[in-house]
């Protein structure tokens, strides 16, 4: 097993489109998968503030995100893990740079759809239960990588 540095896992980060999100109440873990971007040394994250989710968030706000892939060839996995605490992003500015980075990474034009999105991220700043971006504040992030062992000689 390999352990990647810095700027290999800000790469996987940037290329990966999903991971997943795990939470705990202090007794039962919790996992959902949700899309992501990576934008200022941060993994930022869409989510409702309801559900199951909201209700473990506000009783412990420490999480740990997950992003996994495989190279082009199937032979070596890559995985980043960051944990941290999940903490509302309210600023505009921030925000606006989060959609762009989201509508870049899905491959949609920027300058097309982020207005609209963020006449809606507006308003729901206010809406308890509107979609709102949310920022893993890390503490730790690491990253593995390593080659496949089915059909080798160990």
């Amino acid at each position: 097993m390999k352990h990647l540095d810095r700027q290999e896992m800000i790469d996987i980060l940037h290329k990966v489109r999903d991971g997943v999100l795990a939470l705990t109440d202090g007794s039962l873990p919790y996992c959902l998968p949700f899309g992501f971007v990576y934008v200022n040394d941060a993994v930022f994250l869409s989510l409702f503030p309801t559900g199951r989710k909201w209700e473990i968030i506000k009783k412990n706000s420490n999480v740990c995100f997950n992003a996994f892939c495989w190279n082009d060839e199937n032979t070596e996995w890559y995985s980043v893990v960051v944990e941290g605490g999940l903490v509302p992003v309210k600023d505009l500015e921030t925000i606006e740079s989060v959609v762009r980075a989201t509508m870049q990474k899905v491959g949609l034009d920027p300058e097309k759809y982020t207005e609209k999105r963020m006449e809606y991220y507006s308003k729901n700043l206010v809406n308890d239960k509107g979609l709102k971006i949310f920022k893993i504040d890390t503490r730790s992030m690491t990253g593995r990588s390593m080659p496949i062992l089915i059909g080798k000689d160990l």
